[in-house]
């Protein structure tokens, strides 16, 4: 019976193994170490409706309303891709201002537009540093 019981650890550890490659392949390993964690934000594969989501939260971070602090990693992805896709800005900005008090509505507008979204990226000269995140 002993073969068989090391026959199925082996394999056991052989799916482990797997797994952790998969996982590191899908830039997910940090979830299993931090499970607070969330998987990268690829703002592409985001709604209107998630990225005003998005909006939401990072903007209530950084009025100090919010516990649920964005990653630097996070910022950068979602106002570089403002940035680059201005399209999508006013788009987001509708579905955001839905949930927002009116009082509130001058002062999110001007975060998004000249606190939070960074010019594209491509567009940005070589000098040009981003500018420093709360």
């Amino acid at each position: 019976m002993m073969p068989r019981v090391m026959e199925r650890d082996a394999h056991a550890r052989a799916n482990t193994e797997q797994l952790r490659l998969l996982l590191e392949d899908l830039e997910l390993t940090t979830a299993q170490a931090r499970p607070e964690y969330t998987a990268p934000m690829h703002p592409a594969a985001l709604t209107v409706a998630e990225i005003a989501d998005q909006l939401a939260r990072i903007y209530a971070a950084d009025q100090s309303l919010s516990d649920d602090v964005p990653t630097p990693e996070e910022r950068t992805a979602l106002a570089d891709y403002l940035g680059c896709h201005e399209e999508i800005r006013p788009e987001a900005w509708a579905a955001w201002v839905v949930d927002l008090n009116p009082a509130d509505w001058d002062a999110a507008e001007y975060w998004l537009d000249f606190e939070f979204v960074e010019p594209c990226p491509e567009a940005r000269p070589p000098s040009a540093q981003p500018r420093p995140r709360h």
